[in-house]
């Protein structure tokens, strides 16, 4: 265990060190009802590293023009696929299940490529995420929306858990919440000036 914390503590470290600052000391105590915008700037900031390391892992990692070709050839089998059995041709239907087997390895492969990026970039960003624990910004409000986000019946279901132990409101969103929405538009558009499918 002391082995663990000691790496942990250097990563700790480096995090302090770069985004520390984004991060600064409440000297007060938190009111339920008010908002900390003071950490929007920080939670963005790692949202975007995150999203950069994240994409730049995928780019270099993955061929991305096999990955298209493997897309192409299963989306065209599927297509096929379908056209036959709703028109009930069962002697085409019998042709592309001979090609069946031939897509699940595609599939296979493609999914292989997609998981390897993923375990690379996985445990750095627990590391991240436990450090982030720690921040004066977890569990606080950072944003007031203008609608009860965590009323609406699906979202309040699926994402309630991140409003677990905090003091926001339905209508609030925390550090975590902010970095998850953060993330996925920086990853979608550095994803979309790199040209990464």
């Amino acid at each position: 265990m002391e082995i663990l914390d000691s790496i942990l503590s250097v990563f700790y470290g480096l995090f302090d060190a770069i985004f520390g600052k984004f991060f600064p000391s409440r000297g007060e105590e938190v009111i339920a009802g008010n908002v900390y915008t003071e950490y929007i700037l920080g939670v963005t900031l790692v949202a975007l590293a995150i999203a950069v390391f994240i994409t730049g892992v995928n780019y270099f990692l993955i061929d991305h023009e096999e990955m298209k070709r493997i897309r192409k050839e299963t989306s065209e089998y599927r297509s096929k696929l379908l056209k036959a059995q709703r028109e009930g041709n069962k002697k085409q239907i019998r042709k592309l299940e001979l090609q069946k087997k031939r897509i699940n390895e595609l599939n296979a492969k493609m999914t292989s490529m997609s998981f390897k990026p993923m375990i690379i970039t996985m445990i750095p960003i627990f590391i991240l995420f436990a450090w982030f624990r720690h921040t004066p910004a977890y569990g606080i409000p950072i944003l007031d929306l203008p609608f009860a986000l965590f009323d609406m019946p699906v979202v309040g279901s699926i994402l309630g858990f991140f409003r677990r132990g905090t003091i926001l409101t339905a209508s609030q969103l925390g550090a975590f919440g902010w970095y998850f929405l953060c993330v996925t538009v920086f990853s979608q558009f550095i994803r979309k000036i790199s040209n990464i499918d």
